[in-house]
């Protein structure tokens, strides 16, 4: 016997869908299900391919590196967020070409550099099969959110490394996929993320 699975698919909206997956694996006596949320052609097939980039941008001032993050609502947990500027890849783009348009997008930043992008990480694989890039990038401008689309509700934050420890302190909510570098900074007291070299290594 080898592993199985079986999808059906729930909804039919355009950005994300719900899936039921009948599976069984080789140590299983019977069939279980699960469900998740998919933005996926092919759900679970495709899992590894990327549906977005979150970017991580390091901005140049005369007081030193400064990292920016965003503080947007999100209607799932009525409240605000702060994470990584981020988006989703549009058919036929390649992951440079999301980044510096995302980036400028949602804090009004042009990307300089791009120093280094991750292999896909996956944001919640007990929830979804939801995967991106995560980018760390040398920025330049002044923050805007003029180019914000009318659903968008977002504040650029422009912080170093004691207004990010501050930030950890505080009740403010934070995704997942930036609490860890934030600690990271928190700890070492630096922003020192775009020395690094330009390769794609995980």
């Amino acid at each position: 016997m080898t592993d199985v699975y079986k999808i059906t698919q729930l909804t039919d909206e355009k950005w994300l869908n719900l899936y039921d997956v009948e599976y069984q694996r080789v140590n299983m006596r019977t069939p279980h299900h699960w469900l998740m949320c998919s933005r996926k052609d092919k759900p679970v097939a495709d899992a590894q391919s990327p549906d977005a980039v979150v970017i991580v941008p390091v901005l140049q001032t005369p007081d030193g590196p400064r990292l920016v993050l965003t503080r947007e609502f999100r209607a799932a947990i009525w409240d605000y967020e702060v994470g990584f500027p981020a988006g989703l890849i549009d058919e036929g783009e390649t992951i440079e070409s999301t980044i510096s348009r995302e980036l400028k997008e949602e804090t009004g930043l042009e990307v300089t550099r791009i120093c280094h992008i991750s292999e896909p990480v996956y944001s919640s694989a007990g929830l979804s099969d939801e995967c991106c890039n995560m980018a760390i990038v040398e920025a330049t401008g002044t923050p805007s959110t003029h180019l914000n689309e009318e659903h968008e509700d977002i504040e650029v934050l422009i912080m170093d490394a004691d207004q990010v420890k501050s930030l950890l302190k505080s009740k403010t909510k934070i995704a997942a996929k930036a609490w860890g570098l934030l600690y990271h900074i928190a700890l070492t007291g630096r922003i020192d993320l775009t020395q690094t070299n330009t390769d794609r290594n995980g």
